[in-house]
C-alpha cells in the first residue's frame, strides 16, 4: 500500500514538472520515513553507495570522450564520408544521414548528443537539397536511438549499476540490434524517396579517397573498444579511459581542431553532464532501495506469473509497459527504478538476462522520440526550430519502423545473444 502512495506521489511530482531527480528523491525519501525503514543518514548511505561503483568511473570517461570528438569536428567527416557512399543514390542523403547516425553511435554513446550534432549538420544539408525539414528532423532522431544500443553505449553503464550484467557482454549484444534499426530505416527510405531525385554531384567535393581516410581514424575508435574488450585486453571501464586518451590523440595531434580554450569548455560541460547524471542515479537507487524493501519485485514477479505463463506474452506486457514508461520518464531513473522490479520475472520466465537489457533499451530509446517527455525530440525542435506538434507528425512512419525492429529484437533472441556467446561472453 504504502509503494502505491509512492509511486503516486512520484507521478504527482512528474505532472507538476519537478525536475526528475528531485521527485525520485523527494518520493524515495518520505516513503522511507514513512515506513519506519530509513532515515536522513541511511538514505544519504544510500545515495552514496549508488554512486560508489567502479562500472560507473566509465560514465564520465565515455562522456569526455565523445565530447572531444564532437567537438573536434569528427561529425563533419563521418557526414562527408557516408554522403559519398550512399549520397548519389535516390534519397541518398537521408541514407546518408542514417549511416552518419550508425558511426555516431560508436563513438559517442548518446542519443541526445547525436540528436543535437547530426541534427545542426544534417538538417540544414536535407533542406538544401529537397527534403521537407519535418523528415529531416524526424530521420535524425530516428537514427540517433541507435547511439546507446551500439558500444559505447552510456544508457549500458548505466543497466550495469542494479543488474550486475558485463558490460562487454551488453557492448556485444548491442550491434546487431543497432545495425537491424539501421538496415530498416534505410529500407523505409528506399520506399519514402523513391521519387526523390539523385543528387548530383556538388562542386569542392572531397573524393571517396580523401574522405575514407579522414573518417578512418574516427571509425577505429569502437574497434578499439570491441576488440579490446572480446580480446581480454581491458575491461569496459578501462576501455572508457582508452578512448579519451584516444580521442585526444585524434583532436590535438592528428587533426589539431580543437583549441586549449575549447578543450576547458569540453571538460567543463562533461563534468556538468556527468554530475546532472549522478544525481538521478543517486536518488534513483535509493528509490529503488525503497522498493525492494517493500518487495515489489517479488510481487511483481508474481502478478506476471498469475497474468500468463507464456513468455511471449510476458514479454509483449512488458514492452506495452515500458513504451508507456519510456514517454513518461527519462532513460536513467526509468531502468535504475523498473529494472530492478521487471528482470526478475524475466529470469522467472526463462528469458536471458543480457537479451532483456536490450529490450529494455531499445524500447525506452524510442521513448526518447515519444511526447510528452521525448528529450530528443525537444532537442531537435530547438535545433530546427520546427514545433514539436510537426516533428511528431513526421515521426509516425518511423515509429512503425522501430515498433518493427522492436518486435524483431523482442522474440528473436539471437539477434542480441549470437555475438556475445561468440566472444565467449556468456553461455
Amino acid at each position: 500500500m504504502m509503494a502505491a502512495i509512492v509511486i503516486l506521489l512520484l507521478v504527482l511530482l512528474l505532472a507538476a514538472e519537478t525536475p526528475i531527480a528531485f521527485a525520485v528523491g523527494v518520493a524515495a525519501f518520505l516513503g522511507l520515513m514513512l515506513t519506519g525503514l530509513g532515515n536522513a543518514p541511511i538514505s544519504a548511505q544510500r545515495m552514496f553507495s549508488g554512486m560508489n561503483s567502479y562500472g560507473l568511473l566509465a560514465l564520465p570517461l565515455f562522456i569526455l570522450a565523445g565530447n572531444i570528438l564532437v567537438a573536434g569536428g569528427v561529425i563533419n567527416r563521418l557526414v562527408e564520408f557516408a554522403d559519398r557512399i550512399v549520397g548519389r543514390i535516390r534519397g541518398g542523403l537521408a541514407h546518408a544521414n542514417v549511416v552518419a547516425n550508425l558511426m555516431m553511435a560508436g563513438v559517442s554513446g548518446s542519443a541526445t548528443a547525436d540528436t543535437a550534432a547530426l541534427g545542426s549538420v544534417m538538417t540544414p544539408m536535407m533542406t538544401s537539397r529537397g527534403y521537407t525539414k519535418d523528415f529531416a528532423a524526424a530521420l535524425t532522431i530516428s537514427g540517433a536511438i541507435m547511439a546507446p544500443i551500439i558500444p559505447p553505449s552510456l544508457i549500458m553503464v548505466i543497466y550495469a549499476i542494479p543488474t550486475k550484467l558485463s558490460i562487454g557482454a551488453m557492448f556485444f549484444a548491442g550491434v546487431l540490434p543497432g545495425a537491424l534499426i539501421a538496415l530498416l530505416l534505410m529500407a523505409y527510405i528506399a520506399y519514402a524517396c523513391r521519387r526523390h531525385p539523385k543528387s548530383p554531384r556538388q562542386s569542392g567535393e572531397k573524393s571517396l579517397g580523401r574522405a575514407i581516410v579522414e573518417a578512418i581514424p574516427v571509425l577505429i575508435a569502437p574497434v578499439i573498444i570491441v576488440g579490446g574488450v572480446r580480446g581480454g585486453v581491458f575491461t569496459a571501464t578501462e576501455a572508457a579511459a582508452i578512448l579519451v586518451v584516444y580521442a585526444l590523440f585524434l583532436t590535438q595531434v592528428l587533426y589539431r581542431s580543437v583549441s586549449s580554450r575549447e578543450l576547458f569548455s569540453v571538460f567543463r560541460e562533461s563534468v556538468l553532464t556527468t554530475a546532472t547524471v549522478m544525481i538521478v542515479v543517486a536518488t534513483s537507487t535509493m528509490f529503488a532501495w525503497f522498493l525492494a524493501l517493500e518487495d515489489i519485485p517479488t510481487a511483481a514477479k508474481t502478478l506476471f506469473t498469475s497474468i500468463t505463463d507464456n513468455r511471449y506474452v510476458f514479454l509483449l506486457i512488458v514492452n506495452v509497459f515500458l513504451l508507456f514508461v519510456g514517454c513518461l520518464v527519462d532513460t536513467v531513473p526509468a531502468i535504475l527504478i523498473f529494472v530492478p522490479i521487471l528482470q526478475p520475472a524475466a529470469v522467472a520466465f526463462g528469458i536471458d538476462p543480457i537479451h532483456f537489457s536490450i529490450i529494455v533499451i531499445v524500447n525506452l530509446m524510442i521513448g526518447l522520440n515519444t511526447p510528452p517527455v521525448g528529450t530528443n525530440l525537444f532537442v531537435i525542435s530547438t535545433v530546427t526550430g520546427r514545433p514539436v506538434s510537426a516533428i511528431t507528425r513526421a515521426l509516425m512512419p518511423f515509429y512503425c519502423v522501430k515498433l518493427v525492429a522492436l518486435a524483431l529484437i523482442t522474440y528473436i533472441p539471437t539477434l542480441s545473444l549470437w555475438l556475445p556467446k561468440l566472444a565467449g561472453l556468456i553461455r
